[in-house]
């Protein structure tokens, strides 16, 4: 399998080839590996807040929390991939995500640039060993500097066996929201 080398920095002077499509990609780390979330299922960057921790739920599932008017559960990408725990540093973010209409906050140890990189460079992903990371990818690319950058799911990172818990969570977290606030109504009355 050859993986190209096309890739490009979104705010480079160099002028890509109008004849060939590109894909938009969120660069991002985790424990000093290279990972990618398509631009499309990116619905914003955001400092990690208030999280409510639903308990029984799997390590990797840090709680729940609220931006605007959405709620989602939050995963921790290094827990997620079996890395090892890293403390809060101020480069750490929540890459808020949708992938079929499930949207999810994914923790990762810093987000790096948006960049582009021509659609024939984006390989399939395949078995590449058995890390436990490679289960949450679709596709793979060359970086400039040689590595490799695997692309994220969303919808994998939540993965059908988290579906179960997050659902009831969230219906228990919006139970206890409305909850509060009628308390809080009645306080004010």
């Amino acid at each position: 399998m050859e993986i190209k080398n096309n890739y490009m920095d979104f705010d480079d002077e160099e002028v890509q080839q109008e004849a060939e499509d590109v894909v938009m990609m969120l660069m991002t780390v985790v424990d000093g590996r290279d990972f990618a979330f398509r631009f499309e299922n990116v619905k914003r960057l955001a400092q990690v807040e208030e999280i409510f921790p639903v308990p029984e739920f799997p390590d990797y599932i840090l709680g729940f929390t609220k931006l605007d008017d959405s709620t989602f559960a939050v995963i921790d990408a290094r827990r997620r991939f079996g890395f090892e725990p890293q403390k809060d540093s101020d480069r750490r973010c929540m890459i808020v995500a949708e992938e079929d209409g499930i949207e999810v906050g994914i923790i990762v140890d810093e987000a790096r640039k948006l960049r582009r990189t021509p659609v024939s460079d984006v390989l399939p992903a395949e078995k590449l060993n058995d890390e436990a990371y490679t289960r949450y990818i679709t596709a793979m690319f060359r970086r400039t500097a040689g590595s490799i950058c695997y692309v994220i799911s969303p919808k994998l990172m939540y993965s059908l066996t988290s579906e179960g818990y997050i659902a009831a969570a969230r219906k228990k977290h919006m139970r206890y929201r409305i909850k509060e606030k009628n308390v809080q109504n009645e306080k004010e009355q």
